[in-house]
Order: C-alpha cells, then structure tokens, then sequence
C-alpha cells in the first residue's frame, strides 16, 4: 500500500463529475473525461483519502450540478440534489420571509454543522417561532452563501461530533470556496411563476486572479437577486364597514406567498505561500432583505384596529433584514516532510432586523379617546400613532480559534496517521428592543389598559400588530466560550481494512463539558464490493439564541384569536416555577452500517441504514395558558407578572430516536453520441418519541404536548428521492429530475390546535400530501464564451390540495388562503420558468 501525506486542511477537492447532479462519494466511478480521483475532505483527516474509500457517506455536489435548473437559493439547489437535505417552506410567521429551516434526515437545523473551506461557520441569530418546522433552533442561514462563490459541497451523512464538535449530530455540510483563476464565470437569469408573479433577476459573477508566481490566488464572487413577491390568497368574506361579513371581498386582501426580496452578496476566497507554508483568507458580506405579511386584520376586530384609521382592515407587513459577515485567516505549513501545522482564526457575525409596515398600535387611539371622549373620527385618526416603526432586532457573532496539528507515525507496518488539535470559541448574543410604538400601551406607555375604540367591551392591544416590539425588559446580553482538544487516529489493518477513531473533550461555560468518540471501519471485500459501518457519541450544547432569548410575540390561541405571548429565558420565574432551571448538553448515539458495490463500470450503487439516539434534547414548547398551569399557583403567578396571555420556554424535554436508510445508484453510459448520466438517490427516515422529561409534578404534555410532538415526528417528509437523468451531446446539455416528497402532517392549524368544532366537521390536523415534482432543464453552449439554458421547475405545476371547508386554516381566513402554510417541503408557487445567459471566458 501506497503511504500518504497528511495535511488536515486539504480543502480543495478534485470533483470528477460531468453527468450526475448527485454522486454519492463512495461508489462514483472515475471518469475518463476528467480521470481524477474524488478526493473529501469530511470524515477523515488523511488528505489524500479518495471518496471511494471513506468509511462513511459522502455526497459530493459540485457548482455545475447546483446550477443546473432554476434554483437562484443553496437552499433550494441542495434539496434538489441531497434527498436527506430538507428545506422546509414556512408561510406567515416571523422572520421565515428570509430564513428556511435547513435539515438532515429529520433533525433541527442546529443538529447539523456547516464548514466553509472546512472551518466552521457561525450560526444565525434567529429561529423559527409559532409552529414551524425547526421550532426554536438556530441553524445555520443557508441562503446568504452565494451559488457563483461555491466550488462545490460535501454532505456528511453521518455522525461527526467527535471529529468536529458540538451541532454534528445529524452530520456535516462543507461549502468549498471557488479557488479558480483566470477565469471569468457569470450568470444573468430571469425567471417567472405560470401564475405571471415572482418575476426573479439574478446575476452573478466570479473570477479569480494569480498573487505572485507561486500558486497564490484571489477568487472573488458577485451575486444579486431582485425578486418580486407570490401571492396564492384569494377573495375572503371578513367583510368591512360596507360589506357585511359573509360576503366576498372585491379584492384580494390577504397575503400568501413568497416575499418580495433583494439580495446582494461579496465573497473572496485567497492563499498566498510563503516557502514552504502558506497564509490563507476567506469570507464574505451579504445582505438581504424581504417585505412579508401577518394574518389580515379584519375591520370588526376592535381590540386590534381602529376603524378611523383602517376602515376596512388592514394587512400588516413585516419588513426584514439580515446582513451577513464572514472573515477567515489561517496559516499552516510543514513541520518536516510527514508532519503539518495549521493555525487560525474565523469571525462569523449575523443581524437580523425587524420594521413594522401598514400597521397600527391599537391602544395609542384608546388612550386617546379615553382622555378626549368628544373626539370626532378625524381626531382620533391623527392621535392613532405611527402606521410603521422598528420592531427590535437580534445580534449573533463567534470567534473560533484552531490549532491542528497532523502526520504520519511509522509502525514498522502500515503507517498510523495522526491528528491531533485544539479549539477555542467565544460567542455573544444580543436581542435589541424596537421603537417604544412598537410595544407600548397607550403613547404614555403606561401598564394600563384601554377600552378599545369602536368596541368599548374590548381591550385595545399594545403594541404593532404582526410583529409585536421587542421590549426593553426583554432585550439581553449573553456571553459564553467553550475550548476543545481532540485526537484522531486512522490506519489500514491489512490491504483491506481501515480503522479509525476519534476522542474530543469539549468544555461550555454556560452548558457543561462532555467526552465523546467515534470508531469507523470499512472493510473491502474484493475490488467491487466493500462494506463500512461507525458508531460514535455527540453532544450538543445549548446555544445562546436557545439560553438567552426572550420576546413578546402574538400569536393564535386555541379559539383562534391572534393573542399575545411571551418566551421566558431559561432559569426565569415562569419556567422555574415548572422545573426548568437550565439547559442541559443533548447528547447522542450514532450507529450506521451499509456497503458500497460497483455493479459494473457503468452501474454502482451505496447503501447506508443508520440510527440516532438523542437524550434531552432541546425543545421549544408549545405555548401555555394560565388553565394549563393552573396545577401550580407559582407557575399562574409568574405567567400573570409577564402581562402575556400565554407563555412558554425551552427545556431538555425529548428524548427520541431517529433511524432510516439512504439509497444511491448511479448509471453512466454512452448513448447515441452523448453520455448518459442516470442518479437515484431515496431517502427513508423515521422519528419517533422515546420519553418525555418532565420535573416531578409536572405533567407530560406541558413539557411536550402534541403540538410539538407532531412537527418532531411528522413535520418534515419521511421519503425523499429524486431520480435525474442527464444527457450531452456536442453543444448541448439536458437534465431531467423527479422529486419526491413524502407527506407532513402536523397539528398546527388542525382543529386539535384550534378547535372550531367538537363533532368531527373540521379535520383535525394540516397536512400536505406526497407529491413528485418534475424539473426540466436544456442548455445549448452557443459559443467558447456564452450559453443559453432555458427550463421549467415543476413542470407539471404540482401544488398541495387546496383547502377545503372542513380545514381550520380555510375558516379562520375566512377562505382567503388556498393552501397550509406550515410543514411545506416543496411550497406551493406552482411551475416555474426560466431562462439563462452564463459565461465564461
């Protein structure tokens, strides 16, 4: 056997894919077009370890097969192409307008760790709220990465928090920088829904130039997207001052759809050698923003408008705004012939940003009217206060520093390669209050309440409607750091067996400290056929976003009215009264087995079944009326001192146990003067519910109702595959793909959520069925320089089933949404069009 260099932050990955929009890693035949070996950076630390040999699975995707279709999200391109990868479409709730909740095989999006360039990369500020899938966790914002600055990506489909630390449970995304130059790359796209709205133009560019002439580079990446919103709502029968209620609306007033958007990002990517070691550099800023809706506020809610002011109602708009920073500095180098070093440092800052549109604070005119009650309608429109404002804001930002340090021991027999390092990372976490409007009772901002003005029966609500401000009292600072060491260990025990093992001890200063392991093997039976398997321990330790975050939100009681709601930190008087004092470390077990067999030349296929158990896993828990705590006077108490009608808070309330099987086959062959590329890749994954925690008194379904639980076990699809057929031939290239998304079905918006009825006559639970979706994309290589690609996305316009009138959701919109908004795999903006222009030269 041939001995091999170590060098722990090989990044670069030779790709060796020209047909396939997936290949899975271990069984991707080599190509004779391109003749180089697939080489991973995850799962081992040997650099020069091909994908072929790893003992876990890989997808290797690269920038061609991300780009192929209409897809302008990494998001979206990745759940095209990775059937674990789910990206799940929320409607209506805050902060989804910009962020979806990124996922492997069924897991919260911060069970799964983001590399970039194989460093880690900082979480978002924000997560999802009011029963959405992800509820609570703050994974990694997918979607402010641009497609031109990416080389290619790696997907780790099994355990790895033992070799990466904290968030690895479900497994590992690297994101490879472009380190091209020389060469100019871009895009120009213009897209459209069948529908004729969600006009997108998109436009990228990157191009990489030489520093010096030792191999030193800088590659830059240009993208931005201007995106005009969707809207799927229909005529409602809310009525208003001059039509009565029951009778349809002339106009569309509610909002259902995707957001109008703008998107504007900068990366760089460099390396400039010195002798024998090398300085390296990478990062980026980007900057997003999306104009999205609450629940349309009907005329005759008088608690939430003013009739002066909104005549006929009015529909909230939520204006957010993330913005994005990276930056990465690193030197490594060579030790001496066998043995390497590498140092550095990465910032990761995320901000997200809240503004209130088209919306009022209902109490500022109660107040008023209550001082003046001789006010004619003109003076109580002009004392309702400001119609828009700042809502508040969250801050997220990480440093990370590493030291690794790898090489090679000789045994006398098979070389032992060694990897060994330290981590330290410093965090900080900040929720920033919103304009006094935005949360205030009354312009006095008194702890007073104001008989409403067109129904003095009915309190008028404080604060903006749909995004209720961030008070002052519930603005926070939060700090932790947490530091690591690890050793890693590999070695071929004959010709046909690799062994490896990794140990890593890591301490939170806010959490605890663990140690965990992982042992993998693959043993290859002859030259087709191999067999791999792993089992290893993770942890996850709360993050700051989970620890520290609290807010006044409004969201839907179990009547239907939008009511106001309040999430208490950890450790503060509602959750303690309950038994929650602090978070606690998730911790898990991975087990996975399967083998990788290549048929022929032409055919391979991988199969890995795989189980994870996860102890005390973090959970944001439904909200709770002073009726569901009134067991305990302590817990009515604290709920009433908050002035909220409901709360809740997080707690280590899940134990579970997720387990499935993933199916790649992969088919290359010529066909009529072209090559034929077929790629199936199938998905099965189950989530089931071992045990619920719950303090001594505290019944079960306050720690985790059934709420919570139906998004945990049925949120997200429990089969995904997609079946792509890619075909070149001289100038052009088409690419045919089947997406199949299993059914979600969750209690959100069922009438077990709110129940309108007791006799059976509304459904008791919001589901969207099984669908395949078809895309279909030709590209044509005009010139050396330029190609068309033209295409459709969901060809056949596949859309959940429309509601109907024995759905919650249909009768609390008074018929104005057409579709659920909760637990969406695939959306439901119908078939999309297409078209074009790359370059390169």
């Amino acid at each position: 056997m041939p001995t091999y260099r170590l060098n722990t932050l090989a990044v670069a990955i030779a790709f060796a894919f020209s047909a396939p929009s997936i290949v899975n890693a271990q069984e991707a035949p080599v190509q004779a077009k391109k003749n180089i070996e697939q080489i991973s950076v995850l799962g081992s630390r040997v650099s020069n370890r091909t994908s072929t040999e790893s003992s876990s699975p890989i997808d290797l995707i690269d920038a061609d097969d991300l780009n192929k279709g209409g897809f302008t999200e990494l998001g979206q391109s990745l759940q095209a192409t990775a059937p674990s990868f789910n990206f799940s479409r929320t409607q209506v709730s805050d902060g989804s307008d910009l962020f979806r909740p990124a996922t492997l095989r069924g897991l919260q999006p911060d069970q799964t760790l983001v590399l970039v360039n194989g460093k880690r990369r900082h979480n978002q500020s924000i997560f999802g709220l009011n029963g959405t899938v992800g509820a609570g966790a703050a994974g990694t914002d997918m979607n402010a990465i641009p497609l031109t600055a990416l080389k290619g990506v790696e997907v780790l489909r099994d355990g790895a928090a033992a070799q990466y630390g904290s968030d690895a449970i479900a497994g590992v995304i690297n994101l490879s920088l472009n380190n091209s130059t020389g060469i100019t790359t871009g895009f120009v796209q213009y897209g459209s829904t069948s529908e004729g709205d969600g006009d997108t133009i998109s436009a990228g560019i990157n191009r990489g130039f030489d520093l010096g002439n030792e191999g030193g580079f800088i590659n830059l990446s240009l993208e931005y997207r201007d995106a005009d919103g969707t809207n799927r709502a229909e005529r409602d029968t809310g009525g208003s001052l001059n039509v009565a209620p029951g009778t349809l609306s002339k106009d569309v007033r509610w909002g259902q759809g995707n957001s109008e958007s703008e998107f504007t990002s900068l990366f760089y990517n460099m390396a400039l050698p010195f002798g024998d070691a090398e300085l390296y550099s990478f990062g980026g800023y980007s900057e997003r923003t999306a104009l999205g809706n609450g629940f349309y506020r009907n005329f005759n809610e008088a608690s939430k408008n003013v009739t002066q002011v909104y005549s006929d109602g009015f529909l909230p708009r939520i204006y957010n705004e993330a913005q994005d920073i990276s930056v990465a500095v690193g030197f490594k180098g060579e030790i001496n012939a066998d043995w390497f070093y590498d140092v550095s440092a990465v910032y990761g800052e995320n901000q997200y940003d809240f503004t209130s549109r088209n919306t009022l604070n209902a109490s500022y005119a109660a107040e008023y009217l209550v001082n003046n009650p001789g006010a004619t309608d003109a003076d109580i429109a002009a004392n309702s206060g400001p119609t828009g404002g700042y809502s508040g804001g969250f801050r997220f930002d990480q440093t990370t520093l590493n030291m690794d340090i790898s090489g090679i021991i000789d045994t006398g027999n098979e070389p032992l390669y060694v990897s060994f390092g330290a981590e330290y990372r410093k965090e900080n976490y900040e929720i920033v209050p919103g304009s006094e409007a935005s949360y205030a009772c009354g312009l006095a901002n008194m702890d007073t309440s104001y008989p409403s003005v067109n129904d003095p029966s009915q309190f008028a609500q404080c604060g903006f409607q749909a995004y209720n401000g961030l008070r002052p009292e519930a603005s926070n600072e939060a700090d932790r750091y947490s530091y690591a060491v690890y050793v890693d260990l590999e070695t071929m025990i004959t010709d046909e067996w690799n062994v490896s093992g990794a140990l890593r001890y890591e301490d939170f200063s806010n959490a605890g400290d663990d140690i965990i392991g992982k042992l993998a093997t693959r043993y290859e039976v002859n030259d087709d056929f191999a067999v791999r398997g792993a089992v290893s321990t993770g942890f996850r330790a709360p993050s700051l976003q989970q620890s520290g975050y609290t807010a006044f939100t409004t969201n839907l009681g179990s009547d239907g009215t939008l009511t106001q709601s309040f999430t208490a930190t950890t450790g503060s008087a509602f959750p303690s009264a309950l038994g929650v004092n602090s978070l606690e470390l998730e911790t898990s077990t991975n087990l996975s087995a399967g083998f990788v067999y290549d048929i022929s030349s032409e055919l391979s296929l991988t199969v890995d079944f795989y189980r994870v158990e996860i102890k005390d896993r973090i959970n944001l828990g439904s909200l709770l009326s002073a009726d569901d705590v009134a067991f305990s006077a302590q817990a009515v108490a604290a709920l009433q001192a908050t002035g909220a009608v409901q709360a809740n808070y997080f707690s280590n309330s899940v134990d579970s146990t997720t387990q499935g099987v993933d199916v790649i086959a992969s088919y290359r062959t010529e066909l009529e003067g072209g090559n034929l590329g077929v790629t199936f890749a199938g998905n099965l994954n189950d989530t089931k519910i071992d045990g619920v925690n719950a303090s001594e008194g505290i019944p079960q379904n306050v720690a985790l109702d059934d709420l919570q639980r139906s998004f945990l076990t049925d949120g997200q699809p429990g089969e995904r595959a997609t079946l792509t057929f890619d075909y070149e031939r001289d100038a052009y290239t088409s690419t045919v793909r089947f997406n199949y998304f299993g059914e979600t079905d969750v209690k959100y918006f069922g009438n077990d959520h709110i129940e309108l009825a007791t006799d059976g006559s509304f459904k008791a639970t919001s589901t969207v069925e099984s669908a395949v979706l078809v895309d279909l994309n030709v590209s044509y290589q005009i010139n050396d320089i330029f190609a068309l690609s033209v295409g459709a996305d969901n060809v056949f316009d596949e859309m959940p089933d429309e509601l109907g009138d024995d759905e919650v959701l249909n009768a609390i919109t008074n018929g104005a949404f057409k579709y659920p908004v909760r637990a969406l795999p695939y959306g439901f903006d119908g078939r999309t069009y297409y078209a074009k222009i790359s370059f390169e030269f």
